[in-house]
């Protein structure tokens, strides 16, 4: 009788572990979705808007949800839209280096430019935080080297600058295949 009042507070613990475990599961799917249904809606929105008004609605997001200031630059002086695999890959670039500013750099501000002539399309994404080791710009872990692959699948180049406390640069430029 005296382990009653023990073996209910268990059950009850296993039972309330049980409902955390099936809540977390239903959590994590549920963003899953969210990622795969954003994903979707940016490619939907590349396609149909084109790259720089993508950009800037991503970053209007992305602003508001991690509290980062941001700066955008775009000068556009192509008069014609860019190849969809180009737009494509600068813009997946582009999101790749604003997530690692997000996780990584502890960043307070982030300052992006991106300049489209009939040649070349030119990406900078520069952050003020707390910058790049010498081991970082040639990591073989995380987006970097998806990034410099992206750019490399174009003939283009994709670096990384940056130092301890002095925030990090992101510089990429694709050609434009003339037809």
């Amino acid at each position: 009788m005296r382990h009653e009042p023990a073996r209910a507070m268990h059950e009850s613990s296993e039972n309330a572990q049980t409902s955390v475990t099936k809540m977390t599961g239903k959590v994590d799917a549920a963003g899953g979705w969210a990622r795969r249904l954003s994903a979707e809606l940016e490619s939907v929105l590349l396609d149909t808007l084109g790259l720089a008004p993508t950009i800037e609605w991503h970053l209007h997001r992305r602003q508001k949800r991690t509290g980062i200031a941001c700066e955008l630059a775009l000068n556009n002086s192509a008069g014609f839209d860019l190849p969809e695999d180009i737009a494509a890959s600068i813009f997946h670039i582009y999101s790749e280096a604003l997530s690692n500013v997000a996780r990584h750099a502890k960043a307070r501000r982030v300052a992006i430019a991106l300049t489209i002539t009939p040649h070349e399309v030119a990406l900078v994404v520069r952050d003020n935080g707390i910058g790049l080791g010498e081991q970082d710009s040639g990591s073989s872990r995380g987006g970097i080297p998806g990034m410099r692959a992206r750019a490399q699948n174009h003939k283009g180049l994709c670096e990384f600058a940056g130092a301890p406390n002095a925030g990090t640069a992101v510089t990429v430029s694709l050609p434009i295949p003339q037809a």
